[in-house]
């Protein structure tokens, strides 16, 4: 601690008042100090005495709170398979019906074509059949003209020639019959030919469609599975962060703590080398250097003034505010 004897303390003071005097402007300096903030000097002044009376008195250690960033972590809820495989199906909807509508109307086509032949069958079969009863009634109507012409109408003759056309007009009917079920049964054959051909394709869809539905429940569900690691990523992100900041509080908190405990412990140990009487006046002569160099600031009326109408100095420095009274008292401004 550094010590000044009243020649030098006069000294220091000729020397600042001649370079401020200097700096100034001459005579400038009388009214430098009306324009200074006085307060807020004794503020200053009051804040460094608080200092010091920290600096010598024993901290007691409180923890501070650990406090959370109040980051917020996501949340993420997995579908369920049941609603995977409804939006996979969802998906697929539009898709599968088109398919499913070409099919039918590829076959619905097929089977129009093969129902036309059919009904053409039929139409010719008719036509066939009117034909032969044509050619029957006519043949018959001719031979019976001829015979009663002839005179013949009831004779065995007349009867062979009715059994013939009778022959005729059933063997032109078994043939237009055969020609027609053979015909049918072929068009039969091609139908059942269609539906196993259609079955087939609708089996091919349902494997091609299970195939596709599989790839989407795997598509969605992979989708599903980045989400929720890019969740779990974001949320280890986020206790991570909240486990430094912690961490930093609670290093905070521990290197505090050792300060104050070094800090007591200093004290302590200052305390029992000084003795109690020296500690407190080794404190009440930093607090004296403080105010001494604070009222040489100021001019001499202002110092006075300040010392007389503000008891609470001669409280703060103990045994040193009689050399400070003489010291300001005793200025020669």
């Amino acid at each position: 601690m550094t010590n000044y004897c009243e020649e030098e303390i006069i000294s220091k003071i000729n020397k600042k008042n001649i370079k401020n005097f200097n700096n100034l402007g001459g005579l400038k300096m009388s009214t430098y100090k009306e324009k200074t903030d006085y307060e807020k000097e004794k503020e200053e002044v009051l804040n460094k005495l608080k200092e010091i009376d920290e600096k010598y008195s024993p901290e007691e250690f409180v923890p501070k709170e650990i406090t959370s960033l109040g980051l917020e972590k996501k949340e993420f809820n997995a579908p369920s398979d049941d609603e995977i495989l409804k939006d996979a199906q969802e998906s697929l909807k539009a898709e599968k019906e088109n398919d499913l509508n070409k099919i039918e109307t590829n076959y619905n086509s097929k089977f129009s074509s093969l129902n036309n032949k059919v009904s053409n069958l039929e139409d010719e079969r008719e036509d066939d059949l009117e034909e032969a009863l044509s050619s029957y009634q006519s043949s018959l109507k001719s031979a019976t003209n001829n015979s009663i012409k002839k005179g013949i109408l009831r004779s065995s003759i007349y009867e062979q020639a009715v059994k013939a056309i009778e022959s005729d007009k059933t063997n032109q009917i078994r043939d237009v019959e055969a020609e027609f079920n053979k015909e049918i049964e072929k068009l039969e054959n091609e139908r059942s030919i269609l539906e196993r051909q259609k079955e087939n394709a609708l089996e091919s869809f349902d494997i091609s469609y299970a195939v596709k539905l599989e790839n989407k429940i795997a598509k969605i569900s992979s989708e599903i599975s980045k989400q929720q690691k890019e969740v779990e990523k974001y949320n280890e992100a986020i206790e991570k962060q909240e486990q430094e900041n912690r961490e930093l509080q609670e290093k905070a908190n521990l290197e505090e703590q050792k300060r104050i405990e070094k800090h007591n412990q200093q004290l302590l140990d200052l305390q029992e080398k000084l003795g109690e009487v020296e500690f407190v006046k080794l404190k009440q002569k930093e607090k004296y250097d403080v105010v001494l160099d604070y009222m040489l600031s100021l001019p001499k009326e202002k110092a006075m003034e300040e010392l007389k109408k503000d008891d609470s100095y001669e409280m703060l420095l103990g045994s040193y505010y009689p050399s400070l009274y003489v010291k300001i008292s005793q200025r020669r401004d």
